[in-house]
């Protein structure tokens, strides 16, 4: 029969086995886990994943054979120049130059103006004090003597409406 002392040094033997092997798991799942984590930052699992899920494994095909054909014998090249037809109406040409007019004045004067259209209610200023003239139309000739009208949009949907 085992004495005390010996029953109390296989408890302290058996006790120290079994703290081991708890330290030694302890150690192993700390190292699984820091594996884990660096897996779970590169992704590396997860796109190997959905790979597998998404793009199916590649075919190798290889190109349909071709009979040989004859090859086309050596000659030279001769072609006609057709220069393109001339354009016409392609554009206003530069510089334009604004065009004048000669209109009498109120005492019989002759006097020149720009060719000009205006919109008789004018463009209001947007603190409602003044009435700036608006020009609806103004003619113009470009560089090879061809008129040209700039016709401008009405301003007076430009200014809000007033309370009543």
């Amino acid at each position: 029969m085992a004495t005390n002392e010996e029953i109390r040094r296989g408890i302290g033997k058996t006790n120290e086995a079994n703290r081991r092997s708890i330290g030694k798991n302890n150690e192993a799942q700390r190292r699984q886990i820091g594996r884990d984590m660096i897996e779970r930052r590169t992704g590396q699992q997860q796109v190997q994943d959905i790979n597998a899920v998404v793009k199916p494994p590649r075919q190798q095909r290889t190109l349909q054979l071709q009979e040989p054909r004859g090859g086309l014998s050596g000659s030279v090249g001769t072609g006609t120049y057709t220069p393109p037809p001339a354009a016409a109406g392609g554009g206003i040409a530069s510089p334009l130059t604004e065009k004048t007019k000669v209109v009498q004045d109120e005492e019989g004067n002759s006097k020149t103006v720009p060719d000009r259209d205006y919109y008789a209610g004018g463009f209001t200023s947007s603190d409602g004090l003044f009435v700036l003239p608006a020009i609806s139309m103004q003619r113009m000739t470009d560089a090879n003597g061809a008129e040209v009208q700039f016709i401008f949009a009405n301003p007076q949907g430009s200014v809000p409406p007033e309370a009543p």
